[in-house]
């Protein structure tokens, strides 16, 4: 088979997928369990966790592919879970219901929370969906992750094989470098989309992840796809060379 006969192949299958997605999902998803279903969609050609870049398929996690040996005996090891890169307690904090109890269970007992915002914000609900910020990992690390803040730990080991530094005291985690820009690039598309805010710190750190690690092949490809289904761009991925090319100061 001559190279651009496999070009033209590879080429039409992508077509085929973007169309097949587009047209079961013509709008941004209502719900994260509809986010969920087109995001698996959307990794099928690249199954591979964001932190510890583990294969995995039909949901199962191959844990040698990625040096994770130490955690085969943990169940939830061999599991993919989608996880939301900005943690939904981040984004979750800036609505009310979310802090107030604005919501009643049948038995009349008022509560508030992700449960609550799920029930009662339309807008809440989206942001939740957001498939820009949506990626497969490990459920043990997914677990351990939390809603941790990201941050840079030097001193603190991987975790169960994984390149991934989580410290429980400080409630902090760190990507490996591969991830470092997806990282930044979802939680600066987060923030600018949806009003969110993040700490001059915080947004400190993620311009300097994202013009220090840029979008890689695969990335763009999948925002392009995201873009179809959703309607709107991610600045951060499409137009990376602008944005990464800003003077990065404290607010």
């Amino acid at each position: 088979m001559s190279p651009i006969y496999f070009l033209v192949i590879v080429m039409i299958r992508y077509i085929l997928l973007l169309c097949f997605i587009s047209l079961s999902y013509a709008q941004s998803p209502g719900s994260f369990s509809q986010s969920k279903k087109i995001a698996a969609q959307l990794f099928q050609k690249h199954q591979q966790t964001i932190y510890c870049q583990c294969s995995y398929e039909d949901k199962e996690v191959n844990l040698a592919s990625c040096g994770m040996q130490a955690a085969d005996s943990i169940k939830r090891a061999h599991r993919i879970e989608w996880e939301h890169i900005m943690a939904a307690e981040h984004f979750g904090q800036q609505f009310a219901c979310w802090r107030e109890l604005m919501c009643e269970d049948k038995h009349g007992k008022p509560y508030k929370g992700r449960r609550c915002c799920e029930k009662i914000d339309e807008q809440f609900r989206h942001v939740e969906a957001e498939l820009y910020n949506l990626w497969p990992e490990v459920g043990v690390v997914n677990q351990a992750r939390s809603n941790y803040r990201f941050s840079v730990l030097p001193e603190q080991p991987d975790y169960l094989g994984c390149t991934m530094k989580i410290d429980k005291k400080l409630r902090r985690a760190e990507p490996p470098d591969s991830a470092k820009g997806v990282v930044a690039r979802a939680y600066l598309f987060m923030a600018e989309h949806y009003g969110l805010s993040l700490s001059s710190s915080q947004r400190q750190l993620f311009m300097s992840w994202n013009k220090t690690f840029p979008p890689s092949s695969w990335e763009k490809q999948w925002a392009l796809q995201v873009a179809a289904i959703e309607g709107y761009e991610n600045p951060y991925i499409i137009n990376w060379q602008e944005h990464a090319s800003q003077r990065i100061v404290s607010r």
